[in-house]
């Protein structure tokens, strides 16, 4: 994975945050500049990097993610640097989680808008899969859902993915289930 980037995605509260969380509890290096503080709605922190917001038009410190893992949520991936080489962990989660959690981050109740946020969404998943997928990129796919619920599985398939020299055991403990909030049953 040296010579490649790691770009963790999925959409906001898709669990990306806790991805970074293993990858980092893994030895894998981590692009963050932790500007973003840890709060209530994500204790263990965001894991960004503030230079990603403005990729539309700046993609430069993609250079400095070379053998780094680093968060880029959908559909933010289709301005990636098509000349470097990467691999893909792409987060999923149920849409209605998405949007409960969310609401609840920001505090109010969107469901008014639910539909149309529905809607975006997946055009975002669906575009930034396709491109991924158009680019012939290695992508990894993760259930929040069952990362939290079996996550010795899940993180199995990550090892494997990554070619980790770590037991899932070791990484277990990363995940904590009594932050899963929003479940949709």
């Amino acid at each position: 994975m040296s010579e490649s980037i790691l770009v963790v995605t999925g959409l906001p509260r898709s669990g990306t945050s806790l991805m970074m969380q293993l990858l980092e509890a893994a030895q894998i290096p981590i692009l963050s500049d932790q500007l973003r503080e840890k709060d209530k709605n994500n204790p263990e922190g965001y894991y960004e990097l503030s230079a990603v917001k403005g990729i539309v038009k700046d993609n430069s410190f993609l250079e400095k993610a070379i053998g780094c893992a680093v968060k880029i949520v959908a559909p933010l991936p289709l301005f990636l640097d098509n000349s470097q080489s990467y691999k893909f962990i792409f987060m999923q989660r149920d849409l209605q989680e998405v949007l409960a959690s969310q609401a609840v981050m920001i505090g109010k109740d969107q469901s008014a808008e639910r539909e149309k946020f529905k809607q975006l969404f997946n055009q975002h998943l669906d575009k930034t899969i396709a491109f991924i997928t158009q680019m012939n990129w290695p992508i990894l796919f993760i259930s929040h859902q069952a990362l939290l619920k079996n996550p010795h599985q899940e993180i199995e398939k990550l090892i494997n993915y990554l070619d980790l020299n770590i037991n899932a055991s070791d990484l277990v403990p990363i995940i904590k289930p009594q932050l899963y909030r929003q479940q949709h049953v």
